[in-house]
């Protein structure tokens, strides 16, 4: 996922409702509690993990799995820089000075996330979040790689799964901006004779999954294969022929139909890279990272990881190892949650698309309550969900807007993730953690009532 130029700039009317999902980052199986892919699994307790946190500004800068030594949690209380202003913003009115964090509300989520670290089951937890008249924050516990024993930072690379087709969405809809890409174009407009119906699926189907396409991400047999040949380079147009030979779930855009489907970004992966002749890496980055000033996020395996990087478990099976090529366009990006977080507040805070191209990417349909998610809904790329926060202080119930959230979870290659963000009060938060075994809405949740409670709320 990658670059090239922004449009102007919006301020956004719309109020309208994100962690960082088994294998198939974005691929969601339908029984399965989070999106993932079907890899090959030990069911053996994790290593006791060490705890190692920070609350840092944002973003800075191999081996089989064994016991983890234990490490001792830290806490630096350093304020982090609010997201740079858009490239497009007149600097003539400098935005309010951001008061610093909330004290005890970051000593909190530091103990949420050691408590997650704790028993080593899950090696290492990082995590982001930005209130509104805040600076951000961003904290960190337990270890990016068992063998080793290093320490997960603030500062830690980590892939961001299926948080990668938000990004894959929005350089789609930059380029409709453009007038390079039409929603309602067949994918053979831009793709001819790559899928067998591609006079009737459309972008928009692509992007709400809603184009009945079958999920190769999903498939254990080629998801073990490629866990098999680590070294290997896939190219999109072999994902997609291996998704030809299924047939399709139901016909593209019939009502009440949708199924979430990977095979459907590395399309998307496919039609940028034809439309702007140039690669998705060079894409994003000139229309996003770069404007956003994401300097910790990566389009891998076209662009080169720059930092350290956490490796990934399922339970104590150290997945790594499996090319990120495998996920084009849909679950192969690797960033930091401060970046993912500034991407969110700048997506839903109406800075990168303008106000009606973000009103299309909030047109939702039924989730059918995949992923252990019953509200779930499904946008262009986005997922509205309602976290199942408790009940407030004097036992009354919040009421549900409180945590009505915009945004995406993933999980992929030993890596779970999520990014949510509530259009009440604006807060954003982002999170990962190195083990595929694990739904990223139980660590969310815990942060999100954190977060509400803080507020008197």
């Amino acid at each position: 996922m990658s670059k090239i130029l922004l449009p102007r700039r919006w301020p956004m009317a719309l109020l309208v409702v994100a962690a960082l999902a088994v294998s198939a980052c974005g691929a969601p199986a339908p029984q399965s509690a989070v999106p993932t892919t079907a890899a090959p699994v030990v069911a053996t307790a994790a290593a006791t993990a060490p705890a190692a946190a920070t609350l840092a500004p944002t973003a800075a800068p191999t081996a089989a799995a064994t016991t983890a030594p234990t490490a001792a949690a830290t806490t630096a209380a350093t304020s982090a820089p609010t997201a740079a202003a858009s490239p497009t913003t007149s600097a003539a009115t400098p935005a309010p000075a951001a008061a610093p964090f909330n004290q005890a509300l970051a000593t909190t989520l530091q103990q949420i996330l050691d408590e997650t670290t704790a028993d080593g089951s899950i090696p290492g937890a990082v995590l982001a979040v930005h209130v509104p008249g805040q600076q951000p924050w961003v904290g960190a516990s337990g270890v990016a790689d068992r063998q080793s024993g290093a320490a997960m930072t603030t500062d830690t690379r980590v892939r961001i799964a299926s948080i990668s087709k938000v990004f894959t969405a929005a350089l789609v809809l930059l380029l409709v901006e453009e007038g390079t890409i039409s929603l309602d174009a067949p994918v053979a407009t831009y793709l001819p004779d790559v899928i067998p119906n591609g006079q009737a699926v459309t972008v928009r189907q692509l992007l709400q999954h809603t184009s009945g396409i079958y999920d190769y991400l999903e498939d254990r047999n080629v998801v073990n294969q490629a866990y098999r040949e680590p070294q290997r380079t896939w190219q999109p147009a072999e994902l997609v022929a291996y998704a030809n030979q299924f047939p399709a779930s139901f016909a593209p855009g019939s009502p009440g139909n949708w199924d979430y489907s990977s095979t459907n970004y590395v399309l998307l992966g496919m039609i940028v890279e034809q439309v702007t002749g140039n690669s998705m890496a060079q894409a994003m980055r000139q229309r996003i990272f770069e404007p956003l000033e994401l300097d910790n996020t990566f389009f891998v395996p076209q662009e080169e990881v720059q930092g350290e990087q956490a490796r990934g478990y399922s339970r104590t099976v150290d997945q790594t190892n499996i090319s990120l090529s495998f996920a084009f366009g849909t679950a192969n990006m690797v960033s930091t949650v401060g970046d993912v977080q500034r991407f969110g507040d700048a997506l839903f805070g109406g800075r990168l698309l303008r106000p009606e191209t973000l009103n299309q990417m909030l047109q939702f349909t039924s989730g059918k309550g995949q992923y252990n998610m019953p509200a779930l809904e499904y946008g262009l790329g986005v997922m509205r969900n309602v976290l199942p926060i408790g009940p407030g202080p004097g036992g009354q119930q919040r009421p549900p807007e409180l945590s009505t959230v915009l945004g995406h979870i993933g999980g992929f290659g030993g890596f779970r993730s999520a990014l949510w963000h509530a259009p009440e009060g604006g807060i954003t938060i982002a999170l990962g953690m190195n083990q595929a075994s694990t739904d990223p809405n139980l660590l969310a949740t815990r942060v999100w009532q954190a977060i509400v409670a803080a507020q008197g709320e």
